[in-house]
Order: structure tokens, then sequence, then C-alpha cells
């Protein structure tokens, strides 16, 4: 394993961007990790609003080439309003996947310029609610909002296509394609199955949208999350724009919108021997130029005009833009283990799920003695009383890590952990959510309809 020192990857486009050196010591954004540990204690993560700036502008940089790209952000990759705002502030739509994301939106942002709805079973009435999704975006659709609904299923389209005979009201629609049968199940998770009409079911999803008030404006598929090769980007562009033509021939109608889903890949591995098969292989302007390229071909073969290309944005755009930081509380050997264990405040399983059920690396660096080069190996472990509580050890891809030489009272610098971490905490243990901060020092509220949404 590399002993690759942060000071070789740390300020790097695409590795570790907010966070920075000024002599020894590490700074996030212009304030210094060590004194922010000090100043609000530990257990509490850190957020670059600027980061998640300079992530939108760079990804609207990358398709300016394309004048048709609308972007739209995963509201469920982070759900906090500051970073949606920011978002929205620079023209970002939002993709939401259920009713309560939908109220989310409506109630805590401004001037959102489109709204995307996507999920499962957007036909039914949750608990405590009075509508249906589909009910709910078809009364904003009537104060002319931008607002699109993606169907995934056959029974969504009855459902909607009654609904919209019953009011007398058309309805601006997407179908949701589920493209699995064109990839190898070894390219794309077998979970994504139960996203998406299926192909086979194209003919019937057509024949319910004929002579109907629903208005078809958009085709969509999402193929996953984290895809690190770049062909299987452009084959999703690729079999997508190919429906979309089809569709538009037997509708005898133009789709304006091709919606490419999300799955854009962060560079979670900062070491070299993790970065060849586990860090994508493409950067976002290549991931651009490559998908542009591909749907305008297919577009001029066939005669038509390239469409509004939406690509569902959410993981690349905040991984790198918090950190979580934690304080060492003892180390220890075992005999059962081959290296020693960090115990630190903090908790896995409830503030880096992902670290524990899929195996997810976050690279993590001794913050106080981040000038050192690494020596040793670790195991790092939360505090609570859980087996699989660990930010690194062999059992999967999280480690072991190597750091300096590492003592109680050391501080710890979980990286990239933006995206998805805070919406999956938890309360395990009765332990309270982590708090969160900005690099100044200064709280973060989160909105009490995040966790209270009636």
């Amino acid at each position: 394993m590399s002993s690759l020192n942060p000071k070789d990857y740390i300020n790097k486009k695409d590795f570790a961007e907010p966070l920075n050196f000024k002599g020894q010591e590490l700074f996030f954004e212009d304030s210094s990790v060590q004194k922010l540990a000090e100043k609000n204690g530990t257990r509490l993560f850190i957020i670059s609003l600027n980061q998640v700036e300079k992530n939108a502008k760079r990804l609207l940089a990358a398709f300016k080439k394309y004048p048709r790209f609308k972007p739209c952000y995963a509201l469920a990759a982070n759900p906090l309003p500051q970073v949606a705002q920011t978002l929205v502030n620079l023209d970002f739509g939002i993709e939401v996947v259920n009713i309560y994301e939908l109220r989310y939106v409506l109630s805590e942002l401004t001037g959102v310029p489109y709204i995307i709805c996507n999920g499962l079973s957007k036909h039914t009435i949750q608990n405590q609610q009075k509508e249906s999704l589909i009910q709910t975006v078809m009364k904003q659709q009537k104060k002319e909002s931008d607002i699109t609904l993606n169907f995934n299923s056959i029974n969504e389209i009855e459902y909607a296509k009654k609904l919209c005979e019953k009011e007398n009201t058309e309805l601006k629609v997407g179908l949701a394609l589920n493209l699995a049968s064109h990839f190898q199940s070894s390219e794309i998770s077998n979970g994504l199955a139960r996203f998406g009409i299926l192909t086979e079911q194209l003919p019937a999803a057509i024949k319910l949208l004929k002579n109907s008030k629903l208005k078809l404006a958009a085709i969509q598929s999402h193929i996953g999350t984290q895809i690190i090769q770049l062909h299987k980007h452009i084959k999703n562009a690729n079999i997508l724009s190919h429906y979309a033509l089809q569709i538009e021939k037997e509708l005898g109608t133009t789709i304006e919108n091709i919606n490419l889903g999300g799955g854009i890949a962060v560079k979670y591995y900062k070491t070299p021997q993790n970065q060849k098969n586990l860090n994508p292989d493409y950067t976002i302007e290549q991931y651009a130029q490559n998908i542009t390229e591909e749907i305008t071909k297919i577009y001029q073969e066939n005669g038509a005009n390239p469409p509004i290309i939406i690509t569902e944005t959410g993981r690349w755009l905040t991984a790198n833009t918090m950190i979580l930081m934690l304080r060492v509380t003892e180390t220890r050997r075992t005999p059962q283990n081959r290296y020693e264990w960090i115990i630190t405040d903090g908790s896995a399983l409830t503030d880096t799920n992902d670290a524990v059920w899929i195996g997810q690396y976050f690279e993590i660096i001794n913050a106080t003695k981040a000038n050192q080069k690494p020596t040793k190996l670790y195991n790092i472990a939360g505090i609570t009383c859980d087996t699989n509580d660990a930010f690194a050890w062999p059992k999967n891809n999280t480690g072991p890590r190597k750091l300096p030489k590492t003592e109680p009272g050391d501080i710890l610098t979980v990286l990239d952990v933006g995206a998805y971490q805070l919406p999956l905490r938890n309360n395990f243990n009765l332990l309270p959510k982590a708090p969160i901060y900005t690099p100044k020092g200064e709280p973060v509220k989160e909105s009490a309809l995040q966790f209270n949404n009636q």
C-alpha cells in the first residue's frame, strides 16, 4: 500500500479540492481543520458552499458548446436547502423522487426553474398524504409551473390517463425507460430492474399515450450511480436517443427532452494503487463532449434537430463539498486483527452509512499530523456497540488505512462525504446527528421539514 503524503493529492482537480496546506497545517478553505475542531468540538461535518458553486459552474462550462443543456440536481444526494438553493441560483432544476421531496422543494426553495419527478408508485397516496404525487404535479402544472412527471410503470400511466380524463386537463409527462436488457448483467446493478418501464412494455405505454391528454415531453433512463466507465454513459445516450426517435414516429410528435439520469462518478480514491480500477476513467469535460457528440450524431443521421439534454447530477456536485471531523479516543491491539484499531468519537453506522452497507471508500487523513508521511496501517472504528461500525478495515474496500503514528486526541478528517451521507444519518445507540458547520465555524441550520415532512 502506498505511503503517499496527503500533500501530493490535496487541492488538485477532482481530488480534494477544498482542502489545502498553509505551511504544515491542513486547511478547509481558509480555516484550519485543527482549530475548527478546537473551537466546535468533533464529530461534525464541514460543508463548502463555494465548492458546490464551483462544481456547478464546471458542469455548465463542460456543456457550454451544447446550447440545449438543462442541468438538474438530484435532491436525494444532499437535501440541505443551502446546497439546493445554491444550485437553483445557477439555473439548475431539481429532481425529486416522491411527494415529500416535491413538497420540500416547493416550500423551502425559491425561483426553481423546473422540477422533474421520478420515483416509484407515484399513483399511490402515501400515509398522512391527501393526494398522490401525480395529483400534486397536476395542480402545479395548472399553476403554470415547469414540472415534468416521468412515468415509472404502466400502472402510473393508466392512473394518470383516467385522472386527466376526469379533470379534463392535460399533463406534461415523460417516460422513464428501463434499459437493463441492453446491458450485460455485470455492467449495471440488478437492483435497477424495478426502475422504469421495461422496453418490452413500450408498445403498451405508447398505446395508452395515443390520443390522450398525456403530452409526452421527455424520455429518461437511469443506469445507476457512480458509473466509472465512460462507454456505459455513451451507450445509454445512444440507446435512449434511438428510442426517443422511434417513439416520436409512432406518436407523431416531437420529444423535446432526452434525460440521461445520473451516474457521473466521483474520484473517491486518492492514492495511486486505487485510482486505476476504481476511479472514473473520464472527467466531466470528457463526459459532456462524448455524450453531446453521440446524441447529435444520431439525431443528424435521422434528419432531426438535436434535443434538449438533461442530466440529473447529484453525487458529482456534492461529494467533495463536505468533510467529517472525528477525534481519536483510543488505540488498541487485538489478537484477532492484524492491524491496530483506532477508535473515534464518531460512527460509520450513523455518519457515513455507505462505508458500512456498500463498503464505500472515503479517504481519511490525520489532520493533526497531515504534514507527516503515512507509515502505519490502521483499522478505524466508530463508537457504537456494533461489530460493523468501521470506517476502514480489511473486511471490504474501506481499508485498512496508512496514517502517521496516530494517538488519542488526534483529529481525523474523512473526505468526500457530501453525497448521500447526510440523508442516511440515523440515531443508532441514540447518538445525536452530527452537526454541520461552514468553514468559518458557523452552524448550518437544517430544515425542520426535512425531518418532519407531513
